[in-house]
This record gives structure tokens, C-alpha cells and sequence, in this order.
């Protein structure tokens, strides 16, 4: 068992101060003094300045639901409904899931989705991108939580993959979000003091009629995204029931490799791998997110790949 007192003081003495001893009292100094002894860049002024923005959802329209999940700065929730508005482009009638098609189809998505990202979006990028996927189509933490007077939320925390350093006497690791490429994607350190770190989680609702259909997010990093994506459109497009479609096998492209989770069926490893060069995981593994969901009143589906689970408190 691993014990952490000081963090357990920090988070007993949280809601006391709302933040106010990490930000700017003896959390802060002791953070302060730890990063100028180590000639680290975090400052007592930067702790001090920093302010939670409530922003609008991102609002993305898929089939008959409407998908809110993280705006920006984030570029999670725009990479998913970047993806969400591309699928709702496709028939999905008579495609069997997880078919040579249906693989052809999400790995083709996926590769759209990125290219768009790299080169930029327009109209036409779009309508193209759309054109080429029907070819193809023929051939961190996260908490979901419903209660039963309607209340919902969709919480992802993040440490990325942690600094493996702890402030001495918080209790407190340092994240390494200054070292994850995927969110500084003009280069390390490029990015003007006082500018927010982007990044990939996304929290998300699924509405259906004005009224919650699901709460989903993934942890995952890159892959946040395709996760979220995949189990989305098992449940929507498929039909199917949210812990098979959580706990059903994935593919990720990773910008030269496709990765795959076991469990495919042949001939649609088969289909893949006239595409693309492809990389059978032995088993299903963290790698490949994290998605917790919970469908109100109904079902939830926790992901075994991070040990993930669902209760029912009564």
C-alpha cells in the first residue's frame, strides 16, 4: 500500500480554504522555494495569477444527440467532434461492427482527422475528407457520475505522466505537461509566459431531446480522443450495450503505425494492413484510454484497461 499523509492533509484542508494554500499560501511558498532551489520556470506569481475560466461547452450535433464536451483551448473535445461531424457524413446501415468495413472506416477517420489537423480546416477540406472515408466505408482519470434526481457529471484530471518528483513535505507530485509533444505542437518552451497549456482531456455529455443520454470521458492522452470516438459510435451507430462497447477492442493511428488491440477479427486485421503498417497489441492495454460512462437510470461501463468500474449507491 502506498501512503501519502501530507496530500491527505492538503486534500482534507482543500474545501476549508478553496485553494487558497496552493495558490497562494504555504503550499504556494514551499512550491515556490522547491522550484527556485531546483532553477525550475513555476513561480509563486504564476501560482497566484492563475484563475479556473468556466467556459460554454463545445456543442456538436451527431445523428440525433448533441455532443458537449471541452472547448478550447482544449484540443481534445474539437479533435472528437472533428471526428463526430465526419462520421455523421458516412451510412452506417448496413455495416457490421467491427467488420473489415467498419475497421476500414475508423482507421480512415482517424487518419482524416489528423491530416485535417496538421493542414487546417476549410469547407472543401472537409467535404474531401467525407469523400475519401465513404471509399474506404464500402470496402488521465476520468469519473462519470449520475444521480437519481438528474444530476450528471463528466470529470477527466490529469498529472500527464507525472514528473516522478514530489515538492518535498506537499505530499504533491509535479506534472510534465511542458514535456508532452502532442500539446506543444510548435515546440517546447515556444509558447509566450501566461499562456495556457492546451490539452486532450474531454470531459463530455451526450444530450438526447435536452435531456442527459450519457456521461463520457476518457484518460488516454492522444488517444483520449479516438477512444471517446470509438465507444460513441459503438453505442450510437451499433447499438451496442456500453460495457461491451467500452470494453470492446480499439485502434489508434499514430501517425506512422496503426495500433491495434487483439480481439479484431481476421479479415479486418486483413483489410487494415493493405493500408497502413500494423501493430497487434498482445493484450488490451492502458495505451489505449480509459472510457468511463454512465447512461442514466440505465447502464455504466468502466474500462478494464485502467481499472475502471461502476457502483450503484443507494
Amino acid at each position: 500500500h502506498i501512503k501519502n499523509p501530507e496530500i491527505a492533509d492538503f486534500l482534507f484542508q482543500l474545501p476549508k480554504d478553496y485553494g487558497d494554500s496552493f495558490y497562494r499560501g504555504t503550499l504556494a511558498k514551499a512550491i515556490d522555494y522547491d522550484m527556485r532551489k531546483g532553477k525550475g520556470l513555476l513561480t509563486a506569481e504564476d501560482l497566484a495569477a492563475y484563475k479556473v475560466i468556466e467556459r460554454a461547452p463545445l456543442a456538436i450535433g451527431y445523428r440525433d444527440y448533441t455532443f458537449l464536451t471541452n472547448p478550447q483551448p482544449s484540443m481534445g473535445g474539437s479533435l472528437i467532434g472533428l471526428a463526430l461531424s465526419l462520421l455523421e457524413t458516412q451510412d452506417m446501415s448496413g455495416i457490421k461492427y467491427h467488420s473489415a468495413v467498419h475497421a476500414l472506416q475508423t482507421a480512415k477517420l482517424m487518419t482524416e482527422v489528423e491530416e485535417l489537423r496538421e493542414n487546417g480546416l476549410n469547407t472543401m477540406s472537409l467535404q474531401k475528407s467525407g469523400a475519401r472515408i465513404r471509399q474506404f466505408s464500402r470496402g488521465t482519470t476520468h469519473i462519470s457520475v449520475a444521480d437519481a434526481e438528474g444530476n450528471v457529471a463528466s470529470m477527466t484530471c490529469s498529472n500527464g505522466e507525472g514528473s516522478g518528483y514530489f515538492v518535498p513535505g506537499t505530499g504533491i507530485m509535479l506534472n510534465n505537461m511542458m514535456g508532452e509533444d502532442d500539446l506543444h505542437p510548435a515546440g517546447f518552451h515556444a509558447s509566450p509566459p501566461g499562456q495556457r497549456v492546451s490539452s486532450m482531456m474531454s470531459p463530455s455529455l451526450l444530450l438526447k431531446n435536452e435531456a442527459v443520454a450519457m456521461v463520457i470521458g476518457s484518460g488516454g492522452s492522444k488517444r483520449i480522443r479516438t477512444a471517446i470516438t470509438q465507444v460513441l459510435s459503438a453505442i450510437i451507430d451499433f447499438a451496442i450495450p456500453v460495457q461491451q462497447a467500452v470494453e470492446a477492442p480499439r485502434i489508434h493511428w499514430d501517425g506512422a503505425m496503426m495500433q491495434v488491440e487483439p480481439g479484431l477479427p481476421q479479415d479486418a486485421i486483413h483489410a487494415l494492413k493493405k493500408h497502413w503498417p500494423v501493430n497487434i497489441w498482445s493484450s488490451i492495454d492502458v495505451y489505449f484510454g480509459g472510457v468511463h460512462t454512465v447512461i442514466p437510470n440505465i447502464a455504466g461501463g468502466g474500462d478494464p484497461r485502467r481499472g475502471g468500474s461502476v457502483r450503484v449507491i443507494e
